[in-house]
This record gives structure tokens, sequence and C-alpha cells, in this order.
């Protein structure tokens, strides 16, 4: 459960709004991001984005092994954010150690909680569980 509640919760419904308004507003995304403003990589990223945001709100509907596809792709997505992130302080500027947590914390952890919750679903060992099977 813990990991529907992390797709949905944190993947999903604020994702979607975050990426919504910087389909809307990409100079605005640009300034976040640090992307070229309406740059090709910027607006290929937003849709891609978007498209796994609402891949993680169907973990709502769909449980079982339907989780390991935004499971993995979200997973992999903070991976390398919290990579990204840890090389542009190294170009920009010093890497503080506030700096450091949060990044850890909005990106490294969430990979990490994304994992366990993946792991302790039994979704690995074909003991993950449908809604259907729950109901019924």
């Amino acid at each position: 459960m813990i990991l529907v509640w992390v797709l949905v919760g944190y993947c999903g419904v604020p994702m979607i709004g975050f990426i919504g308004y910087g389909i809307l507003n990409p100079a605005e995304l640009a300034r976040i991001t640090g992307f070229p403003p309406g740059s090709p990589f910027q607006t290929f990223t937003s849709w891609a984005l978007l498209g796994i945001a609402l891949a993680s709100m169907l973990a709502l509907r769909f449980r079982g092994t339907y989780l390991i596809g935004p499971a993995i792709a979200w997973a992999v997505f903070f991976v390398g954010a919290t990579a990204i992130h840890f090389g542009q302080y190294g170009h920009a500027g010093a890497l503080t150690h506030t700096n450091m947590l949060l990044i850890l914390a909005t990106h490294g952890l969430i990979s990490v909680i994304i994992l366990a919750g993946l792991g302790m679903s039994g979704v690995w060992r074909g003991e993950g569980r449908t809604r259907e099977d729950a109901q019924g």
C-alpha cells in the first residue's frame, strides 16, 4: 500500500500538476528546471513525465504486477535526477549539506522508498494481489 501512496501521492498528482503547469508555461518551467525555454528536449521531457505520472495514477485502479512499470520508471528517473543535481552543484557552486539533504530527501530517498515498496509488495514472487484478488 505504501508503494501505491508514493506512486499516486508523490509521483502522480503533484507531477501532473507540475508538468501540466510547465507545458502551459514553458518559460517558468525552464526557470525551475534549467532547460532552455521551449527547447525540444524540455517539451519531450515534459510530455514523458506527464505520461509516467498518469501511469502512476492508474495504480489506484490496478495492483499486482502493473505496479512494476511505473515504480521502475520513477525509481530510475529519481536516481538520475539525484545524480544530475549533484553534478549541477559541482559545476555551479558548492554542494552544501543543506542542498545535499534536500536532493536526497526529494529524489534519492523516493527511489529507495519506491524500490523497497516494490520489493515488499510481493509482485516479484507472484504474491502481489490485484484489487480483484483482494475483493473476492
